[in-house]
């Protein structure tokens, strides 16, 4: 699976079901771009999950309820419920033990 780019409107929409990974970054984030090769391989390597980008610099809304405060921060959702909330860069090996739990 691809990840996908979406919008701060579409965000309610794709966490209603199933388990999915949201991956919110800015363009010009260090740390962001250096994550971003290693969601790609998860997004291609596990398809329990769907993959979304959400760039946090469009997103007033979803920041503020979401409490994201500092970059990367990766969303877990499964069906609706937010799992878990990572902030910070992450190694492939911690996020597959996280969606392999």
């Amino acid at each position: 699976m691809k990840v996908i780019e979406i919008k701060e409107e579409e965000f309610k929409e794709k966490i209603k079901e199933g388990k999915v990974l949201i991956d919110c970054y800015a363009t010009w984030c260090g740390p962001c771009k250096m994550l971003s090769p290693i969601i790609d391989e998860l997004a291609n390597e596990i398809d329990t999950y769907k993959f979304y980008k959400l760039d946090v610099d469009n997103c007033d809304e979803i920041t503020k309820e979401y409490g994201i405060m500092s970059i990367p921060t990766i969303l877990i959702f499964e069906n609706n419920t937010l799992k878990e909330k990572l902030v910070g860069f992450k190694s492939k090996e911690e996020l597959e033990e996280i969606l392999n739990k």
